[in-house]
């Protein structure tokens, strides 16, 4: 009797043992399988340096036309104070990655100071405002910057260059004029490509660049502004265009900027700026970019009409490569010179 209980306890132990020995197996085999899945999965599938990399955001601030001259000046010399345009503003644009401006006047050191008149100069020392207010780079593509001959372009030239500013739209040579200008940003590589519109704006065919020569960069009818862009494209992540062009105390666009600017995003520049008219006009967005027609004036002395003392300070927005989205800020001009946001 006690063997048959004591055989029928062995069984009951081997049984115990096999069944939860079974299960262990089973788990642990199941846990395997599922290691081998991922790991062959994430042979198959590798992480990217991409898929770790946090997205890069950069914030570019635009303004409309600078103008040191004339009124401007005066006003500076009398407040003994070479950043007074810039008081109120500079908090906006230094905040920025890129701060760019159009520059209407060219600096040059000879002569005594213009007060009034369509012919203008800036002072060398009123640099210090544009410094002060953290302007990375200007457009000197447009239609004043000739005013003082080739020795006034080619001093701005280095006067800008000397002060760590870069500039886009002109040069000691064609070559240079048309120049993509790079700056780079948490690694994300921008560039800057100026035209000035000769046929809207009258500018005078004595200011442009060639072979010889220092001058603007021109765009007429027949610029093939496609293949600009594409090379810049082939070798920069933004591509930003910066246009005078339009026509003077208009508030829309016309016909030919809208073309210019559908033509330029089709292209692929990212961003397009306009100035010139001295007044706002609309911005739209075209396909994967953006095209402001005219920031209006920043820093001038056109104080006759509620519309040439206002202007818009965009600050735009990038996701790595694209734009995110961006904000318009409302400024107006006082005393000659003075913008301030609205």
């Amino acid at each position: 009797m006690k063997n048959s209980i004591f055989k029928i306890l062995i069984i009951l132990i081997a049984i115990f043992v096999g069944y939860f020995g079974f299960k262990y197996w089973q788990k642990n085999n199941s846990q395997g399988n599922k290691l081998n899945a991922v790991s062959e999965n994430s042979a198959d599938q590798p992480v990217t340096k991409a898929e770790l990399k946090a997205p890069v955001e950069t914030s570019l601030v635009a303004v409309g036309d600078i103008m040191l001259s004339r009124h401007v000046g005066t006003k500076i010399r009398r407040a003994g104070d070479t950043t007074l345009p810039f008081k109120y503003t500079a908090d906006i644009l230094k905040s920025a990655d890129i701060t760019f401006a159009n520059l209407e006047s060219p600096f040059y050191d000879q002569g005594e100071p213009i007060t009034e008149g369509m012919v203008f100069k800036a002072e060398p020392d009123t640099i210090e405002g544009l410094i002060f207010s953290g302007i990375d780079i200007v457009s000197l593509a447009n239609n004043h910057f000739g005013n003082q001959g080739n020795k006034g372009m080619r001093y701005t030239f280095d006067w800008l260059k000397s002060h760590n500013i870069s500039y886009s739209g002109g040069g000691n040579l064609i070559s240079e004029a048309k120049k993509c200008t790079p700056i780079e940003k948490n690694g994300i590589k921008f560039c800057f490509l100026s035209y000035v519109d000769m046929t809207a704006t009258g500018t005078p065919e004595i200011y442009t660049a060639d072979d010889k020569y220092p001058g603007l960069n021109p765009y007429y009818d027949n610029t093939d502004i496609e293949s600009d862009i594409t090379a810049a494209k082939s070798e920069y992540d933004v591509v930003i265009i910066s246009f005078h062009w339009g026509t003077e105390y208009q508030q829309k666009q016309n016909e030919r900027q809208t073309s210019i600017g559908h033509r330029a995003i089709d292209a692929g520049a990212s961003l397009v700026i306009g100035h010139h008219p001295h007044v706002i006009e609309p911005y739209e967005q075209y396909k994967n970019g953006y095209i402001f027609y005219s920031l209006g004036n920043f820093v001038f002395d056109q104080m006759w009409s509620e519309e040439t003392k206002k202007g818009e300070i965009t600050k735009v927005y990038f996701k790595d490569k694209n734009i995110e989205k961006f904000e318009v800020i409302p400024i107006t001009i006082y005393d000659y010179n003075q913008p301030r946001p609205d």
